[in-house]
């Protein structure tokens, strides 16, 4: 092989090397960022795990930018600068969530913030909030232990469980013969139960039983009815007995008011009364007293007599007296009548008032 032939393969190796740095430097280098229009968004996060310089930065897994810088902040702890494609808008209802590949690589994903209600545009330089996914295999870690302890109470529970079990077949091995007999008791009711229930049928299932049932039914509103009345009225006269009450409460007050008064009023009425009482006490020991005027002229025979005797003169006197007094009344109406026949007619004028 001549060396004509050695420097142009050489030189054609070294155009393809020069190839194919300046395609990965297209692709992954700074030169997009010179190429294409970009703005500087930051991402404040409590921590960073696995991003680095050139993190991709996505939303709904299209790549928009990637990260420029990752410094610590005592403010918020750390500061992810990364560097957006111009075509692409940001709102600051959205916020940066780090999470990552089954691989460990880390990536920003760009999602809604449920805590921001900022609709406005991110522009250069402007700040969104960041926050850090769970780790499935962290989390698989953390959970190692809560395993771990249900594992072990679910040994302790089997355990327990096996020795309920080993408990429960000694005391049914200790005590069969009883637990026979329980399922033969048991057996003799449930047949005593189907009895009855077939006898229930049986009466249930009996026309005439069915039909007075029936009436029964259809009589029970009319009998609801009376007896909402009746409880109506019972009502009514509760309410005229309270107001009885109510009456008697006011007769009552003011007798219980003047109860000293009237208790002396009967005090004094009593005294009286008994006063009365031994004057006739009186009265009447005199009447059958022997001195007195009744009992002498009850005993003494001549007393009475002479009584008769005063009596039948007034009736004797009275019936004498009668045509007399009959003259007399004739001899004044004669004389109203005609008052000239004795001499008095200038006395007695026609308009005196006397006819």
């Amino acid at each position: 092989m001549d060396e004509r032939t050695v420097q142009f393969r050489v030189g054609v190796m070294v155009l393809a090397t020069i190839i194919i740095l300046g395609i990965l430097l297209l692709l992954f280098g700074d030169l997009p960022s010179l190429v294409k229009g970009t703005r500087s968004v930051k991402f404040e996060f409590a921590q960073a795990p696995g991003v680095t310089p050139d993190t991709p930065v996505r939303v709904n897994g299209v790549l928009i930018g990637r990260v420029q810088s990752v410094e610590l902040d005592e403010r918020v702890g750390v500061l992810v600068v990364a560097r957006i494609e111009e075509k692409y808008t940001l709102k600051k209802t959205q916020m940066g969530r780090i999470g990552g590949s089954l691989l460990g690589d880390a990536v920003i994903e760009i999602v809604a913030d449920p805590e921001s209600r900022n609709t406005a545009v991110v522009e250069d330089g402007d700040t969104l909030r960041g926050v850090v996914a769970k780790d499935p295999f962290q989390a698989i870690t953390n959970l190692e232990q809560d395993v771990s302890l249900a594992l072990k109470s679910i040994t302790k529970t089997s355990d327990d469980l096996g020795g309920m079990i080993q408990s429960v077949n000694g005391i049914i091995n200790a005590n069969e013969g009883q637990i026979q007999r329980i399922i033969a008791n048991t057996d003799q009711a449930v047949m005593q139960l189907r009895n009855t229930i077939a006898g229930a049928d049986q009466l249930i299932s009996d026309p005439l039983l069915k039909e007075n049932l029936k009436k029964t039914i259809n009589g029970l509103p009319v009998v609801l009815e009376d007896l909402s009345v009746t409880i109506s009225g019972i009502k009514n006269t509760m309410q005229l007995a309270d107001r009885n009450l109510v009456n008697l409460e006011g007769l009552t007050r003011p007798l219980g008011e003047r109860g000293p008064a009237i208790v002396k009023s009967l005090d004094r009425s009593i005294a009286q009364i008994d006063g009365v009482l031994a004057q006739v006490s009186q009265f009447t020991t005199a009447l059958n007293s022997s001195q007195g005027s009744l009992a002498r002229l009850i005993n003494d025979p001549k007393l009475y007599d002479d009584v008769a005797a005063t009596v039948a003169n007034l009736n004797e006197l009275t019936r004498k007296m009668k045509p007399i007094l009959d003259d007399v009344r004739v001899f004044s109406d004669k004389l109203s009548r005609h008052p000239e026949s004795i001499g008095a007619r200038g006395i007695f004028q026609g308009n005196s008032g006397i006819k």
